[in-house]
């Protein structure tokens, strides 16, 4: 893909993106793995952790372990995580396979046509969006700041959930996320 056409993929992301920074989130559905419908309502959590994920990108594959760490830490603290590939070219059958193989203690919900990453304006993989118990997303950006672990100099999406948690400011609430581009519907 050309520099150019990659470019005016994210500028049309952007634009259909719904839900900013500092503003509501409200309830919102994904199919899982099987293609059941799950509603997820960000007010029933003391915060919701949007994870975007992918089977394929190396960027986010070296975050499994990772993520797995921030589920077990937060989850038992009230935390709902909500695990999503919107990539196209990965069918769910693929992403149950990764998911054994990972190990991951938590469910993948698979974003079909990317209704939800465009609504979130999500990018990369990995990428995660941090809504507070009230609904208003506070945070979007990386997990850390590094892909190799022993670089990791700021853990941005703890800092980000132990805010939210403690009711305070995140500061920074937006980070730079990096990896794999989402590989979306055309």
């Amino acid at each position: 893909m050309s520099k150019t056409v990659a470019i005016a993929i994210l500028a049309c992301a952007a634009l259909a993106q719904e839900y900013r920074l500092s503003a509501p989130v409200p309830a919102f559905s994904l199919a899982t793995l099987q293609g059941a419908a799950v509603s997820f309502r960000p007010v029933e959590s003391a915060a919701t952790v949007v994870v975007f994920m992918s089977t394929k990108c190396p960027v986010s594959n070296r975050y499994n372990q990772r993520m797995i760490g921030l589920y077990k830490d937060y989850s038992a603290k009230g935390v709902q995580f909500v695990f999503v590939n919107a990539n196209q070219n990965e069918p769910p059958e693929e992403i149950v396979e990764h998911s054994r193989a990972a190990g991951y203690p938590f469910p993948v919900y698979k974003d079909s046509g990317n209704v939800l990453a465009d609504k979130f304006g999500a990018q990369f993989t990995p990428e995660t969006f941090v809504i507070d118990k009230t609904g208003v997303l506070r945070y979007h950006g990386r997990i850390d700041d590094a892909q190799t672990v022993a670089r990791v100099q700021q853990h941005s999406l703890r800092l980000a959930i132990d805010a939210v948690l403690a009711g305070g400011p995140v500061d920074p609430a937006e980070t730079r996320a990096f990896g794999c581009t989402l590989k979306r519907v055309r």
